[in-house]
């Protein structure tokens, strides 16, 4: 690591260039301060040690660590470990073992008939349906905290683990009792095994860093941890020593180091906004991730007081959520936790094999309102808080012009309402209209809104008045209620107000009213009607009489002199009837055409 390793040289310079004291650690449970420059060399500690601002502690050889003893580095404060070796004391491992396990036993020596005791860190129960494959025999449904069997171990044999336990557990040590009375025991770390996972139930000893922890080629069994500030590890063994946690903001540098043992799945846990060196180092293996990030929560914050929210892809087993942001009018509780367990919380690791992954989720928040859906997609934030803002339109009301300055009470009055989205999100907005304050008569309510990105559109509006006054018409957006909390987002709240209109009643003229004339002129029209239908009846009778005196006459006279009697008597009649029809003050009668049984014209009536 480049960035850690000029780091190491630069905090090495007071170390080398201070007098140091030679001193060496508690051994009686007490504490001791180092505040100035001292080397400790080998010797067992037993009690807690501070290294204070300034201090910088150097310590080189073997070391045995009592329980629960603790070394904390101030601010300020320096450990540096080289070539040292501290072992915890009381450090117990245990090899976790699944269906894949396979454990190598290599004694390499002349006994066929050596005993074998495997222990286990649990009881197993039969439900376990532990089965161990040794040497190529099999023993199905083993139960109990250990399990004995006679080998040969003249040549290397292989343990194969099956099981279906869905808890965790595994082989703390293996005992091997030679026929010569000779006894060797290989604790869990010491087993060459491949398929399982090397765990630690719990720590010897803690090392809280709030300072500096330098570590060259020396090696921490059964440690705690925690690095709150800067800790590099070069060339260096962390056996059982896991996981290293690795506070927020600061930052862990492991480089040609071996870290083998976890008390967790994880090697090294670097918390939210923290930053790590890996290089050419090797880890636990198996199930045990070489680090992972986990964020100490996963609170998405929006600019909605209401909405709905679907993240895919999310932390490390890439868990969908579907959950709703139903917050108050405080916008503290306008959020989302997508992190509601540690494995939602992962969103980035090297794995067992060394392989590097990371979270590659996403967040789809929608609003839903009758105005439209507003929708964001995005990548689901990495961070322990983000926001994820919602795109809504960007809405005015540009102008309100009343077609005329006056208008009469009571009666219509159209104005023209210009609304604009100079936003990227289309909407179909409430608009309502008010007058002094009261939501005035108008059409406002069923206007065509509906306005696209980028477009002005002038609305058509109705609006009655009921009092004579002069009256401005002021038109504003009426939001949902989940639109409410973002109103400022969307639109000016004041609107925009028209000019003044003056409202007057019109005067009462007094004249017959429109109903009474219009009696009169049915009237009159009935009359001439009747008048007309009058003189066509007496026509039609006159000339029937004339028709049967014709009849009569024909019988005596000749059928020419009749024709022109006829004739005479029908211009006579025609005449005479004139005459009537002129005394009674009739003004026009239809001519009448008469033929005979070829088609010539007999007589014809004609009013002069």
């Amino acid at each position: 690591m480049r960035t850690a390793s000029l780091l190491t040289i630069l905090m090495m310079i007071p170390i080398l260039f201070a007098s140091t004291t030679l001193a060496s650690p508690p051994t009686n449970g007490s504490t001791t301060i180092v505040s100035d420059s001292q080397t400790w060399e080998d010797g067992n500690l037993n009690g807690d040690v501070v290294i204070a601002n300034g201090g910088v502690l150097t310590w080189t050889g073997e070391s045995q660590i009592s329980t629960d003893s603790t070394i904390t580095i101030e601010e300020g404060g320096i450990l540096n470990l080289d070539n040292a070796v501290l072992a915890g004391q009381s450090s117990v491992s245990t090899l976790l073992i699944f269906d894949t396990t396979n454990i190598v036993i290599d004694e390499s020596i002349q006994d066929t008939a050596a005993t074998m005791t495997i222990y286990f860190d649990i009881n197993v129960p039969q439900q376990a349906y532990l089965n161990l494959t040794i040497d190529e025999i099999t023993t199905n449904e083993i139960t109990g905290t250990s399990f004995e069997t006679t080998v040969d171990l003249t040549d290397e044999f292989l343990i194969e683990v099956d099981h279906y336990y869905p808890l965790p557990f595994g082989i703390t040590h293996i005992e091997i009792f030679h026929s010569n009375a000779e006894l060797s025991t290989t604790s869990a770390e010491e087993l060459s095994q491949s398929g399982g996972s090397l765990s630690w139930n719990q720590p010897s000893f803690h090392i809280f860093n709030h300072g500096t922890v330098l570590s060259e080629s020396s090696t921490l069994t059964g440690a705690n941890i925690s690095c709150e500030h800067l800790c590099h590890f070069n060339d260096s063994s962390l056996i059982g020593s896991g996981p290293i946690h690795v506070a927020d903001g600061t930052h862990i540098g492991v480089n040609n180091s071996l870290i083998l043992g976890s008390r967790t799945d994880e090697d090294i846990i670097v918390h939210d906004q923290a930053t790590i060196d890996y290089e050419e180092s090797t880890g636990t293996g198996g199930y045990t991730d070489a680090w992972i990030r986990l964020l100490s929560k996963r609170e998405i914050h929006v600019n909605a007081k209401i909405a709905t929210v679907v993240a895919t892809g999310i932390g490390y087993n890439g868990n969908t959520i579907n959950t709703v942001i139903n917050g108050d009018t405080d916008q503290s509780t306008w959020f989302v936790d997508i992190g509601t367990n540690e494995k939602k919380r992962i969103v980035e690791w090297v794995d067992g094999t060394g392989t590097y992954n990371q979270e590659t989720g996403s967040i789809k928040i929608t609003v839903e309102s009758n105005w439209g859906d507003f929708i964001k997609d995005a990548p689901a934030p990495k961070t322990a808080t983000s926001n994820v803002n919602v795109t809504y339109p960007s809405l005015s009301i540009d102008k309100i012009v009343p077609e005329t300055v006056t208008a009469d009470t009571g009666k219509t009055h159209y104005v023209m309402v210009t609304i604009s989205n100079t936003g990227t999100i289309s909407a179909n907005p409430n608009v309502r209209c008010y007058t002094n304050g009261e939501e005035a008569d108008t059409t406002a309510n069923t206007g065509n809104w509906d306005v696209a990105p980028g477009e002005s559109k002038d609305v058509p509006v109705s609006w009655w008045h009921y009092t004579d006054e002069a009256a401005t018409l002021t038109c504003k957006f009426l939001y949902p209620d989940v639109l409410e909390g973002v109103s400022n987002l969307i639109a000016d709240e004041d609107g925009q107000t028209s000019s003044e209109v003056s409202w007057t009643t019109a005067e009462e003229v007094e004249e017959l009213p429109i109903l009474l004339y219009g009696i009169i002129i049915a009237i009159v029209v009935g009359l001439g009607v009747f008048v007309a239908l009058s003189s066509r009846r007496l026509q039609i009778k006159e000339y029937i009489d004339l028709e049967e005196e014709h009849d009569e006459e024909e019988h005596d006279e000749e059928e020419s002199l009749v024709e022109e009697e006829s004739l005479v008597e029908e211009e006579s009649h025609v005449e005479d009837s004139n005459d009537a029809s002129e005394e009674s003050g009739e003004e026009e009668i239809e001519d009448f055409t008469w033929t005979d049984a070829d088609g010539n014209p007999i007589v014809s009536v004609k009013e002069e």
